[in-house]
């Protein structure tokens, strides 16, 4: 009986370690997700601006602010591409309005 508790236990305890990873990295991408959503909007509102420069401009500063400030809270590999997928879009509204 206890070498049957003992292994229940270490059953447990193992697949307990197991989920831990798997449920850290999914924590991991949602929060990646809402910080390139909160950038993705702020992209986005210069895109909608960018026939007008001059109400643009303000807009590109705070998105470009809000990239930099998100980018060193970024962990998976996917979510900095996607961030720079996201910056190239800024760069080029910044071209057109310098």
């Amino acid at each position: 009986m206890s070498t049957r508790w003992l292994a229940f236990t270490l059953l447990a305890v193992t697949v307990l370690a197991c989920q831990d990873p798997r449920q850290k990295a999914i924590e991991q991408v949602g929060h990646d997700e809402a910080l390139l959503k909160e950038v993705n909007g702020k992209v986005n509102e210069v895109i909608r601006n960018s026939a007008d420069c001059d109400a643009a401009k303000p807009l590109i500063l705070e998105a470009d602010q809000k990239i930099e400030e998100v980018r060193p809270q970024l962990s998976a590999p996917a979510s900095g591409q996607t961030l720079d997928a996201l910056k190239a879009q800024l760069d080029r509204i910044k071209q057109v309005c310098p």
